[in-house]
């Protein structure tokens, strides 16, 4: 007679799955030769894809960066967008507050075109929920 060794390949047990990211939302942001504007100016934390056109005369970088004194470094820049062309960039906001949308690499004083702000609250909900999501 022979013997069968069976053993599970699976558990009973539930394991613990992360939620989902909320979903992106999709800010559009116009830079002309005097200012940037972007629309929505709040939204909730979590991912926003930032969609940029260039109306100015000269390429624009655009660089996204913690408001206030102690700005630092930019949480992301594009590289140089001709005129009348566009980018899009993503960040991923995990903390709220206020945002400082602005031309030039490191978006600092130099820049003659005035900057845009935006306000960052609480975290979005998950996305676990909804349909056509990947």
């Amino acid at each position: 007679m022979s013997a069968l060794a069976v053993s599970g390949c699976g558990s009973t047990s539930k394991g613990a799955t992360a939620p989902r990211p909320p979903s992106p939302v999709n800010l559009t942001v116009y830079i002309d030769d005097s200012r940037v504007s972007v629309s929505p100016t709040a939204v909730g934390a979590g991912p926003v894809a930032f969609i940029i056109t260039n109306q100015a005369s000269q390429a624009q970088s655009l660089a996204v960066l913690p408001a206030g004194g102690a700005a630092g470094q930019p949480l992301v820049t594009t590289g140089p967008i001709n005129p009348q062309a566009t980018a899009q960039v993503t960040v991923d906001f995990s903390s709220p507050g206020r945002y400082s949308l602005s031309t030039g690499g490191d978006g600092g004083p130099g820049s003659t075109i005035r900057a845009a702000s935006i306000r960052i609250g609480k975290p979005r909900a998950s996305s676990d929920h909804q349909l056509l999501q990947p």
